[in-house]
């Protein structure tokens, strides 16, 4: 879904814990196993820590680094543009998983985006933001029924 603000991911169903679901998340050694968006992701899950990200917004395989800047275990995970005042273009990506009972969950992925530049970068990258993060949950879903089923 795309807003005046943010691109989200439609919100699904994973049938697996949300504990598997999180340690898929956090396994960026093994995103090209998985995420089509984003196929490789280095770094670590601690506050703070740059994440260096390789994202196809359409045109390829674009570097990004991004910094950890919330972190709820097995619920939440964000990340966000170093985000310096005056910056025209502010986002933060975060990531949520909300159990629904001891074998699933739902995940969902949303961009909340702010500064004077944001519209226009919606309006341009919008679409493809939301098929990547579509393609991720998919991606994602995948792989943690898998390993459960495993």
């Amino acid at each position: 879904m795309i807003t005046a603000n943010s691109v989200s991911s439609e919100e699904i169903v994973i049938n697996a814990p949300a504990e598997v679901v999180w340690g898929v998340i956090l396994d960026f050694a093994n995103y090209g196993l998985w995420n089509t968006f984003c196929p490789s992701m280095k770094g670590e899950a601690v506050l703070g820590s740059p994440l260096e990200m390789q994202v196809d917004l359409g045109n390829g395989l674009q570097t990004q680094v991004e910094y950890v800047t919330k972190i709820e275990p097995i619920h939440t995970i964000v990340w966000s543009m170093e985000n310096k005042p005056g910056d025209p273009i502010h986002a933060d990506r975060i990531q949520r998983i909300t159990p629904i009972d001891g074998s699933s969950c739902r995940y969902c992925s949303i961009d909340e985006f702010s500064g004077e530049f944001s519209g226009p970068m919606i309006e341009q990258l919008g679409a493809q933001v939301e098929k990547g993060f579509n393609d991720c949950a998919v991606g994602l879903k995948a792989r943690a029924e898998s390993l459960y089923r495993a």
